[in-house]
């Protein structure tokens, strides 16, 4: 299993947001607030390497939109009322078992943590992070190589 990426400690350094590969990273974001993902959006869209692919409200949405809207990576919280994060993050690796997911989540402590890391997850951050955070977490995730090959 990959390294999984997470973030806690908070950084006194301006905003490095390190692009490499690619000029922007597509994302996918998947809340069911709709005001939290409504605001991490528009939070997102001022990151110039990060382009907001799209958005859905749930765990079946989010499967949907992955194969529609192919992203770089997904952002998603875990507890979702329709189809919660692992088992949306289950189905999205049917179709597509290199996206990286990253789960931004109300419940970050070790044993969730280390049920999302064993079902597949690329990173784990908690919904405090700081956006500088989240953005650097986001491209080390997606310029990982891939540990399947």
């Amino acid at each position: 299993m990959g390294k999984i990426h997470r973030i806690e400690a908070v950084r006194a350094f301006p905003p490095v947001f390190p692009v490499r590969r690619r000029l922007r990273l597509r994302v996918l974001v998947v809340d069911d607030h709709s005001a939290f993902r409504r605001a991490l959006t528009s939070a997102l869209r001022m990151v110039k390497s990060i382009e907001v692919a799209g958005e859905a409200g749930g765990g079946v949405a989010a499967a949907q939109q992955a194969q529609a809207l192919a992203p770089d990576l997904v952002i998603m919280d875990l507890s979702m009322p329709d189809l919660d994060g692992i088992a949306a993050m289950r189905e999205i690796h049917q179709a597509r078992p290199e996206l990286p997911i990253v789960f931004l989540t109300a419940h970050a402590d070790p044993g969730v943590e280390r049920e999302a890391r064993e079902a597949g997850a690329s990173g784990f951050l908690a919904k405090g992070a700081s956006l500088e955070d989240l953005v650097i977490v986001l491209h080390e995730v997606a310029e990982a190589p891939d540990p399947a090959g």
